[in-house]
């Protein structure tokens, strides 16, 4: 024993970390499909409203996007021509906008204001931004009428925001409250500046929506043959306003949709700019009509810098009823080919999202290194897609087909293992080596029924080949997250569970599939509202020796716990500036649903972490953590060792040239003066060894560092 704890102060050395620290990164190469994903960890776009101001004062538009699945804000700033992502800037926006955003400069000082849904109607926000980044004050907190009443807005709606009447002054439409499907039109009876408003009519253009495919026209929709019907058609699903100026006479045309309805609607104005008159109704745009599965969605902003606005479509539902929008590709956007007097969109494409690594609704990332070559390869489960006929679950596989000290990726499958055939819902993977052959094995928990949740377990035999499933028999349910992590120290992986309501669970691994009973509110963690569905990530993350817990819930804040993941493990001072942009540590602002993978993507002894998301894409955050210096610090050798464990050959990648040594635990010196090129692979056998623990001793002649591995045949 004396020899061995003499071995580990030789060679082991724990640098003292100062800060846990993570940067976006965005440069790591991705294909898909033979194309180059340039946005590849931008996050995925789900449900997605596009608004344009200046975010940073160089009077240019840049993009604002309010993800409604999500809740959550992302920015783009606006550079020779194209878009580039400023996570920075979403740090700027209110934190409580919600359901719908809106940017309209209301007191003609050339800034957008921010417009937003509120459990009263509408809250306004005043930009007062004097420097690169958007300020803002409340204006109001909610909107009202000259009788006091507020101006009521159903959460699923979006309203429409413009000049209506031509007199310089942002007038509001909106459909009737809980009512009939007419729109009431609210306008603002002082100049630009004022947010004073007056209810004109509740039957603004004369018109109903009396279903989907169906309006009227100066009369109410017809009563239907049920005792239960009457008139006035319930208000029983979201809409939407898209108020502009089509022909060029004006007026205000509008786009309008229902939450219930597959098209978009347009709505011309036969009328005059005071009194809206509307005739009749058409299925938009004329050549090609937009269809949806559900809630579509338009806006209109300038995105190509051509001077004119282009027609952008999504969906606006704030969950996937029914299973029945394929979330994966349907951002698109459409040209105006058209004239002043007749707009004409056509040409639909993709915009953004096919940029990125988006796989749908929901994204659950792992890394394992599936073919022994030493780097990373990364998987991502999701909740599913819908193909036409059914919605089913797939485990999406990229490649690393760079190496450990240069990642890049490349997908070569969609449906891991044919999982999909299965009908299941909400892929969670994780690669783990549960029953301690040296191999991980695959753990997936899955939806596998209306209330029945799963995780089973799939052994590897070999060469990434897995036996069929086993169930583990512990309590889930499908918005419950599962890690993976040896909490007791017993050298076998324990189940920690981040619950649906907040709290967390562990199951210590008793071994042969065998767990403890659950030790509910482990840490101290319990049921929170504000904190649901937390998801987990346990590893070294400061580099001094020991595992910590890190964890993101619906809050959107992640947080990390600076002490070690033990039995005793008290969830206490969490820190949440983990965050460093310009040289600010500043917290995640992120919408709800989150899952977290851990994983040494540079080699550098630091694990990454990258987050999917309920968008369906991935944020990769690179550890940048800085060890204290101690005035004789060295940069640290870099080697990639793998596999470990290892049936008998090795693998190793040096990023300089190395002389390796290899010793047992006792400090007998097994093999001398091996040779490693820089960047270059070279295989080893230590099948001749016996099986056990040994230390791979690197140095370059100033400097070493040291690997444990382990030999198990």
């Amino acid at each position: 024993m004396k020899i061995r704890l003499i071995l580990f102060f030789i060679f082991v050395t724990v640098p003292s970390w100062a800060q846990v620290a993570f940067e976006y990164e965005t440069a790591i190469p991705v294909r898909a499909n033979g194309e180059t994903l340039n946005r590849a960890f931008e996050g995925g776009l789900n449900a997605t409203q596009f608004q344009t101001m200046d975010l940073n004062g160089d009077g240019e538009l840049d993009l604002v996007l309010y993800h409604r699945m999500a809740q959550e804000i992302t920015t783009y700033l606006s550079v020779n021509g194209s878009y580039e992502w400023a996570p920075e800037f979403a740090y700027s926006f209110p934190e409580d906008v919600v359901h719908w955003l809106i940017l309209k400069d209301y007191d003609c000082d050339g800034k957008k204001d921010l417009f937003t849904s509120t459990s009263l109607g509408i809250k306004v926000y005043k930009n007062i931004s004097e420097d690169k980044f958007p300020a803002w004050e409340e204006a109001e907190a909610f909107l009202t009428i000259t009788s006091g009443s507020n101006i009521q807005v159903s959460p699923g709606d979006i309203p429409g925001i413009a000049d209506i009447n031509g007199d310089g002054a942002l007038d509001i439409l909106t459909y009737r409250f809980g009512s009939a499907s007419t729109i009431v039109y609210y306008e603002n009876t002082g100049a630009c500046g004022d947010l004073s408003f007056e209810r004109i009519t509740r039957n603004w253009g004369n018109f109903e929506e009396c279903n989907c495919n169906s309006f009227v026209f100066d009369e109410p929709c017809p009563v239907g043959n049920s005792a239960f019907d009457t008139t006035a058609i319930q208000h029983a699903g979201g809409k939407t306003i898209l108020p502009f100026d089509a022909d060029g006479d004006g007026d205000i045309d509008i786009i309008t949709s229902d939450e219930l309805c597959e098209n978009l609607y347009f709505l011309r104005n036969e009328g005059t700019a005071q009194e809206a008159q509307m005739l009749d109704f058409a299925l938009y745009p004329n050549e090609n009509p937009i269809q949806f599965s559900f809630f579509p969605n338009a806006f209109l902003e300038d995105i190509n810098f051509d001077g004119l606005q282009e027609l952008i479509i999504s969906t606006n539902v704030d969950q996937n009823l029914g299973d029945v929008v394929n979330l994966k590709n349907h951002i698109q956007v459409l040209d105006d080919l058209g004239t002043v007097t007749e707009r004409n969109f056509q040409n639909a494409r993709p915009f953004l999202q096919d940029e990125m690594i988006d796989v749908g609704e929901d994204a659950f990332p792992t890394f394992i290194d599936m073919d022994n070559d030493g780097d990373l390869d990364l998987f991502i489960g999701n909740r599913g897609l819908f193909n036409g006929q059914d919605f089913s679950a797939t485990v999406t596989v990229f490649e690393n087909i760079g190496n450990q000290f240069e990642p890049s990726f490349e997908k070569i499958n969609d449906d891991f293992l044919s999982l999909s055939t299965l009908g299941f819902t909400s892929f969670k993977p994780q690669f783990i080596d549960l029953n301690g052959d040296g191999k991980p094995d695959l753990l997936l928990q899955a939806k596998v029924g209306l209330a029945d949740t799963r995780l089973f377990y799939y052994e590897q035999i070999e060469d990434f080949n897995f036996d069929s499933p086993i169930d583990i028999s512990v309590d889930l349910n499908e918005f419950d997250n599962p890690f993976f992590a040896d909490v007791n120290d017993d050298g076998l992986p324990d189940l920690l569970i981040g619950r649906q309501l907040g709290s967390l669970s562990l199951y210590l691994n008793k071994g042969n599939l065998n767990w403890s009973d659950e030790q509910s509110n482990f840490g101290g963690l319990m049921n929170d509202f504000n904190r649901l569905n937390p998801a987990l990530a346990v590893a070294d993350f400061d580099k001094n020796g020991r595992s910590e817990l890190l964890s993101i819930d619906g809050s959107g804040t992640l947080r990390w716990y600076n002490r070690p993941m033990m039995v005793d493990f008290n969830a206490i001072n969490a820190q949440t500036d983990l965050i460093q942009i310009n040289e600010e540590m500043l917290p995640s602002r992120w919408g709800r649903f989150h899952f977290l993978a851990v994983a040494d993507i540079y080699g550098n002894g630091l694990p990454d972490l990258i987050a999917g998301n309920n968008k369906g894409g991935l944020i990769f955050l690179r550890n940048v953590s800085e060890p204290k210096k101690n005035g004789n610090d060295a940069d640290e050798i870099r080697v990639i060792v793998a596999p470990n464990p290892s049936s008998g050959e090795i693998t190793i990648l040096p990023e300089t040239t190395l002389q390796l040594t290899i010793y047992n635990v006792d400090g007998q010196q097994m093999q001398d003066n091996l040779s490693l090129t820089s960047s270059e692979r070279k295989s080893i056998s230590i099948r001749q060894f016996p099986n056990g623990i040994y230390i791979f001793r690197f140095s370059d002649g100033n400097r070493f560092t040291t690997r444990k591995v382990v030999l198990q045949r």
